[in-house]
C-alpha cells in the first residue's frame, strides 16, 4: 500500500510503500551544487543531460540518491530509503541525510 506522509505544515513530504517487513520511502528534494563523485551510475539523456544514481548502505537497508545535471549545474532531486526501519525512523534518517548533504554539498 502506498501512502503519503505529510509534514507538520500538512504538505506532502514523502511517499511510503509498505511491503510488510520492508518499506520504501522516497522524498523529492532540491539541493543545488552537489558533488556527484564516486560510485554513481550515469544515464545520459539526449546527449545534453545526465542523471547520476548512487546506492549505498543505510541502517537496516539501502539509500539511493538521484542527481540531475543540465551541464551547468547539478541538483539532488530525489532520495530513497529501502529497508526495515519504521516509517518514522526512515523519514528521520532521510531528513538527516538531506541536511548533511545541504551542509556539505557532498553525497
Amino acid at each position: 500500500m502506498i501512502t503519503i506522509y505529510r509534514d507538520e505544515r500538512g504538505e506532502n513530504a514523502a511517499r511510503v510503500i509498505d511491503l510488510g517487513d520492508l518499506r520504501v520511502v522516497s522524498m523529492d528534494v532540491f539541493v543545488e551544487g552537489v558533488e556527484a563523485t564516486g560510485d554513481f551510475k550515469v544515464l545520459e539523456v539526449a546527449g545534453r543531460y545526465r542523471i547520476y544514481i548512487k546506492a549505498g548502505d543505510a541502517p537496516e537497508g539501502k539509500a539511493e540518491l538521484v542527481v540531475y545535471d543540465n551541464g551547468s549545474r547539478r541538483q539532488l532531486i530525489s532520495i530513497r530509503y529501502i529497508g526495515r526501519l519504521t516509517q518514522d525512523d526512515a523519514i528521520k534518517y532521510l531528513k538527516d541525510l538531506i541536511n548533511n548533504i545541504k551542509n556539505t554539498n557532498k553525497l
